[in-house]
């Protein structure tokens, strides 16, 4: 401000100067300057220099200095009549100032642009976006069974890919999903709700010589978009739109947990194998060790079931982990960064993989459902042990969950492959978030965020 004030009087001293030019013609004293009247003090200057150099002045002389002193007051109002010449000259500057400031404007609007353009793209490419191919839509005849009002909602299909070998650089790119979740997310009722779908559900020739869910993946004709392969079957077999993907390699777990320096996991039950040992109870766990939980399936005592059983015991691990992540410091987002550059990828944009992050990490654990696909024990197939999906109990499943109260599916509508059976269904075992929470939580070394039972 100061230094715009100082211009302007810089500027409008300049104006006056050259408007108090003495006309022509005017009677001045010979050898004094024409603009001396504007001030007295070269006035006095210049009679006192004549006094000393000429004490016996005539009296012409005199007169013309008298002359001079008395045109005074006619050059004192010349210069008044001038300044109005000055106001243009203001206007003038005023107006290029008013130019400069929204050059100025302008420029840092179009500089921040470029900034926020910069950082977007920047963080955009941190993720892995795309890089699995884009999702179609169904064909018509899987159209008739997809529930028509959604609205709402993002309907994710989630996957973990397991990769065929443990070198990180000379590894096959192409691996089996061998963790399959379907998600669905309700901005309306503040809710999400998940269903697990076992690694060993039986699909037929499309899931390669084992008939498996988790080789639809790896054998799927259309080697650059196999995401879609497997988004395509879920939902022209179960009636479930998919409007995005998130891959998740498995050896991001381990690098995660490690990121935070380890979780607290609640252990159901002791479990071993080939060596290795989790004791029933709360434990801290690190990479390695959770890696171990979420695979453990061999175990007679621990997991009778088999893959059954470890994916109950993998719904632990996502309380565990929402429990944690929920108290993520910014410090932790960065030290995640690397990770997820290196081990997750997406459909879904920057800004909506955040609006996504925000909303699910806002839901009570009492909204948060989680179920498993309703299967049953297949007679070997090729020698594969497989799980058949039980229809009529997959579709009740589906009807409480996941379809809108007026548009049931029914079980003939589910087109999962038929095989022979030796066991019975064994149900979704729908259980609320807040219900795994609480298991253990009266148990010794429970942390303090724990919700009570």
């Amino acid at each position: 401000m100061n230094r715009r004030q100082n211009s302007r009087s810089i500027d409008i001293s300049r104006a006056r100067r050259g408007g108090t030019r003495r006309p022509s013609g005017t009677h001045a004293s010979a050898g004094r300057p024409s603009g001396a009247h504007s001030t007295g003090t070269s006035v006095r200057r210049a009679a006192g220099s004549a006094q000393r150099t000429a004490p016996h002045a005539s009296a012409a002389s005199k007169n013309q200095r008298g002359t001079a002193a008395h045109t005074a007051p006619a050059r004192r109002n010349s210069s008044a009549a001038a300044r109005p010449a000055a106001r243009p000259a203001k206007r003038r500057k005023k107006k290029s100032f008013g130019k400069k400031l929204m050059t100025v404007l302008v420029s840092a609007a179009i500089v921040l642009a470029l900034a926020y353009g910069g950082i977007n793209w920047f963080v955009s490419s941190i993720f892995s976006t795309g890089d699995m191919g884009e999702l179609e839509k169904p064909s018509s005849d899987a159209q008739q069974i997809v529930p028509e009002d959604l609205e709402g909602t993002i309907n994710l299909l989630v996957l973990g890919i397991d990769y065929s070998t443990e070198d990180a650089v000379k590894r096959d790119p192409i691996g089996q999903t061998d963790m399959i979740m379907y998600v669905r997310v309700d901005g309306s009722e503040h809710s999400m709700k998940m269903m697990q779908i076992p690694r060993d559900t039986f699909v037929g020739d499309i899931g390669g010589s084992a008939g498996k869910i988790n080789g639809i993946f790896a054998n799927s004709a259309d080697t650059k978009n196999r995401v879609n392969t497997l988004a395509q079957y879920i939902t022209s077999t179960f009636g479930l739109p998919i409007d995005d993907y998130v891959t998740i390699d498995m050896d991001s777990l381990r690098a995660i947990v490690d990121t935070f320096d380890g979780i607290d996991v609640y252990v159901p039950k002791t479990m071993e194998y080939n060596g290795s040992r989790l004791e029933q109870g709360w434990r801290r766990l690190k990479g390695e060790e959770c890696e171990f939980f979420l695979r453990q399936r061999k175990d007679a005592s621990a997991t009778p079931r088999g893959d059954i059983d470890r994916l109950a015991n993998q719904q632990y691990f996502y309380s565990a982990m929402f429990r944690r992540v929920r108290t993520a410091t910014v410090g932790d987002i960065i030290k995640l960064m690397p990770v997820v550059q290196a081990y997750i990828n997406t459909s879904l944009n920057f800004m909506e993989l955040v609006q996504l992050g925000i909303s699910v990490l806002t839901i009570p654990s009492e909204n948060i459902v989680i179920g498993r696909l309703p299967v049953a024990r297949g007679e070997l197939y090729h020698g594969q042990d497989v799980m058949v999906c039980g229809k009529a109990e997959t579709a009740e499943f589906l009807n409480e969950y996941f379809r809108p109260a007026d548009q049931p599916i029914t079980a003939s509508q589910i087109t999962s492959q038929d095989w022979p059976t030796r066991s019975a269904v064994i149900g979704a075992e729908v259980r609320r978030m807040g219900e795994v929470d609480a298991v253990g939580s009266d148990a010794a070394g429970a942390p303090q965020d724990a919700p009570a039972a």
